[in-house]
């Protein structure tokens, strides 16, 4: 990812603050899905942070078929708030998804 598009990307998120998220968090523990998510032609991509705990790696497999699971050592949206160690690989991570034919 050039660092305009990464810039731009961050940008997107400069409203977003822990409180912020923290509520996305719950809030996604209380979204239902159908089991086996399938659409033709498209792979579903996740950023796994590993700190969030197993119950996420497990709902996105229990969702979505064959999802794409690239997991990082952080906790939840940590990437967006503690500089660059994170948000680096994340970044990388993102740009491998875009860049993945389907």
């Amino acid at each position: 990812m050039s660092d305009e598009a990464a810039e731009k990307f961050m940008a997107c998120f400069s409203t977003f603050s822990p409180v912020s998220v923290k509520n996305e968090y719950y809030t996604d523990l209380l979204t239902h899905l159908k089991d086996d998510i399938y659409v033709e032609h498209t792979i579903p991509h996740f950023i796994y942070a590993n700190k969030m705990g197993e119950k996420y790696l497990k709902r996105y497999k229990k969702y979505f078929r064959n999802p794409d699971i690239r997991e990082f050592d952080m906790q939840h949206e940590q990437w967006l708030f503690s500089g660059e160690k994170y948000a680096e690989p994340v970044l990388k991570a993102i740009d491998e998804f875009m860049e993945m034919p389907v």
